[in-house]
């Protein structure tokens, strides 16, 4: 039978609402709040199924109950009320808590806030006339990890910048400023909203200057162990003869690691400064920021752990 009112409380009726672990059945709070798969799962201690015949207690219930609130609250999702039962209680019919779980799926991969960054930041010591081309790591400790980061509203986010001057350097100052900053999110299409900003996988957030070329839906779950240029800004103002200069931003995996649909452990950002045509020489000092924005941690525990973000920068 069906979990309904008026009807007997089996294991059954309890375990399709938890759902097993892991597994991306909507309307189960495991697929969300759990290890789920792919771009479904927070990482969070799953709720145990009920051995058939075993007693569906009030802890049992207040676990979905407190779970599917707290996931809404992560997400900024707007549900039913529910009063998570107590031991000694009444045995009540929530009827809200299909409903709620079947909300939450849908917006499982929005975040209302989020929390900690982790930041490097690589500068030129040296002139250059040519192209500075820079190589940055973000590492988790395996495949899911980086799905959890990801699904909970994690980014990477990548910034230019260069000193002011004369000439080519001015170019490359006001093209710096004008790439704004370069986010990836868990997209491959459409969007998620994440600290009341609409993102795609891929997302230039202010700047300024040309419309750029972006790779809109080469989110985490797009990646592969293939390069794909996902951002490209030129200049739009600076020498004559000098506005195909640009700034481009490519992105590769390890591939995927586990078995629960990941896209890579490690995330490999390239970053391009392309003078065209060359020989002009640029000042020391151009610098990438890559920046690892982890998800909260007021509705959620930490559960894709350390992330090491590394960065170096060659010259020609």
């Amino acid at each position: 039978m069906s979990y309904a009112q008026f009807g007997l409380i089996q294991a059954s009726d309890f375990n399709t609402l938890a759902g097993g672990n892991p597994t991306t059945t909507s309307g189960t709070i495991n697929a969300v709040w759990a290890t789920g798969g792919t771009n479904a799962g927070y990482g969070q201690t799953a709720v145990a199924n009920v051995s058939a015949g075993g007693t569906v207690t009030a802890s049992n219930w207040a676990n979905i109950v407190n779970n599917t609130a707290n996931s809404a609250s992560h997400q900024g999702t707007s549900i039913t009320s529910v009063t998570a039962p107590s031991s000694g209680g009444t045995v009540t019919y929530l009827s809200a808590v299909p409903t709620n779980l079947t909300t939450i799926y849908t917006s499982r991969l929005n975040a209302a806030s989020q929390g900690s960054t982790s930041a490097n930041a690589v500068s030129t010591a040296a002139t250059w006339s040519d192209k500075a081309v820079w190589t940055h790591t973000v590492t988790f400790a395996n495949g899911d990890a980086a799905r959890y980061f990801f699904n909970s509203g994690g980014q990477l986010k990548v910034t230019c910048s260069h000193p002011t001057g004369t000439g080519i350097n001015l170019l490359l100052n006001n093209l710096a400023s004008n790439v704004g900053t370069v986010v990836m999110s868990s997209p491959t299409s459409g969007s998620v909203t994440i600290a009341s900003t609409s993102y795609n996988g891929i997302t230039k957030v202010g700047g300024g200057g040309n419309a750029p070329t972006v790779s809109t839906n080469t989110g985490y779950y797009a990646l592969t162990i293939s390069n794909v240029s996902v951002f490209t800004q030129t200049a739009s103002t600076g020498p004559s003869g000098y506005l195909s200069t640009n700034i481009n931003v490519t992105v590769k995996s390890n591939g995927t690691q586990g078995s629960n649909g990941d896209a890579g452990s490690v995330i490999t950002i390239y970053t391009t400064w392309d003078e065209i045509p060359n020989g002009l020489v640029v000042a020391t000092g151009s610098t990438t920021t890559v920046t690892a924005q982890a998800p909260e941690t007021t509705y959620l525990g930490n559960s894709w752990g350390s992330i090491t973000v590394a960065g170096s920068v060659a010259v020609v």
